[in-house]
C-alpha cells in the first residue's frame, strides 16, 4: 500500500438533492451517482460496508440531514491491482497475454465534522434508532426529569467536560474498511478533520465582512455578539470498541454522559480541545 492521502469535502448542501436516503450507495441510479460528488460518493461506499454490512444497520438510519452540512473527509490508498490475468497456451505453456497491474487510489476510510447546532446530549441508558429515543418508558425518574429539564429549557445538560452550552463540533461516522484496520488510518483521519477545523475556525461562524454583509449596515460588535463563536471543542459519539482510536487522538471520555445505545451498538461520549484563536 502506498502513501495515503486525504481529500476534503467542503458541505455539499444541495448537491446531494438526488441521494435516495432509503438507498446504500451500491443501489442508488446512475444518474444519481453522476451528479454526486466523488468525495461523497467514496465516503457512502466505505460507510456501507462497514456500517450497513459489518454492522447490520438500515441504508435509511445510515444517511441523514447532518451529512449535507458536514465537512467529509476519505483518505485513499494507492493500491497495486491486477486488471488482467496471465494466459498461457495449454499445450505450449507459452504467454499468449502477460499479466497486468496498474495502481488505483483506493478509498479506504471516512470521518466528517457535523458543525453546531446538535440535538442535546443522548440520556444515560438510552436507546435510538434514527436518533430517535425509543425507550422513554425504560429510563429512571431521574433521567426523565433531567431530559424534561432539557426539552423546557433549551439547553444542553452539563456533563462532566461539557458545561451545556459551548457550541462544539461533532466528529462522527469515523469507519475504515475491514482490511485496513490496524495501520493508524483512524488516526489520520482524526488528525486532518481537527487540523482542518484549526485552519478554518471560522468557517461555520464567519463575521459580518466575512459574509459579505457590511454594505448591510449591520453592526459588526453586536453580530460578533449574537453569532455563536467556536472555541476548539470537539465532541464524538465513540462506539465503545472505538474508544481507543479517540483516546490515541486526544479524546477523553466524560463520565457523566454515561453510556447509551445508537442502532443496537453501545456508545459513550468522548471530548477535545483544540487551539482555535483565528
Amino acid at each position: 500500500m502506498g502513501t495515503p492521502f486525504i481529500a476534503t469535502l467542503e458541505p455539499p448542501g444541495l448537491a446531494l438533492s438526488p441521494w435516495n436516503a432509503s438507498l446504500p450507495p451500491s443501489q442508488q441510479s446512475s444518474s444519481t451517482t453522476s451528479t454526486i460528488p466523488k468525495t461523497f460518493l467514496d465516503a457512502m461506499t466505505i460507510r456501507e460496508s462497514v456500517f450497513i454490512n459489518e454492522q447490520q444497520i438500515p441504508a435509511e438510519n445510515e444517511f441523514d440531514a447532518n451529512d449535507a452540512r458536514s465537512v467529509h473527509f476519505v483518505i485513499y490508498a494507492s493500491i497495486n491491482q491486477v486488471v488482467q490475468q496471465e494466459e498461457r497456451d495449454a499445450n505450449s505453456g507459452r504467454v499468449m497475454r502477460p499479466r497486468k497491474s496498474e495502481t488505483r487510489s483506493v478509498p479506504i476510510g471516512t470521518v466528517r465534522i457535523v458543525p453546531f447546532p446538535h440535538a442535546p446530549h443522548p440520556v444515560k441508558g438510552g436507546k435510538y434508532l434514527a436518533d430517535e429515543l425509543v425507550n422513554l418508558e425504560e429510563l429512571n425518574s431521574e433521567t426523565k426529569k433531567a431530559l424534561e429539564v432539557v426539552q423546557r429549557g433549551g439547553k444542553d445538560r452539563k456533563t462532566t467536560l461539557h458545561d451545556g452550552e459551548e457550541v462544539y463540533m461533532k466528529l462522527g461516522r469515523l469507519a475504515v474498511l475491514k482490511e485496513f484496520r490496524g495501520r493508524g488510518i483512524a488516526g489520520q483521519l482524526i488528525r486532518r478533520a481537527l487540523d482542518w477545523m484549526k485552519e478554518h475556525p471560522r468557517y461555520f461562524s464567519p463575521s459580518v465582512k466575512e459574509r459579505g454583509f457590511e454594505a448591510l449596515g449591520i453592526d459588526p460588535e453586536r453580530d460578533a455578539r449574537m453569532m455563536p463563536k467556536w472555541r476548539g471543542l470537539f465532541c464524538v459519539h465513540a462506539q465503545v470498541s472505538a474508544v481507543g482510536a479517540w483516546q490515541r487522538a486526544g479524546f477523553v471520555v466524560d463520565e457523566e454522559m454515561g453510556r447509551w445505545w445508537e442502532e443496537g451498538i453501545e456508545h459513550v461520549g468522548m471530548f477535545c480541545r483544540v487551539d482555535a484563536r483565528a
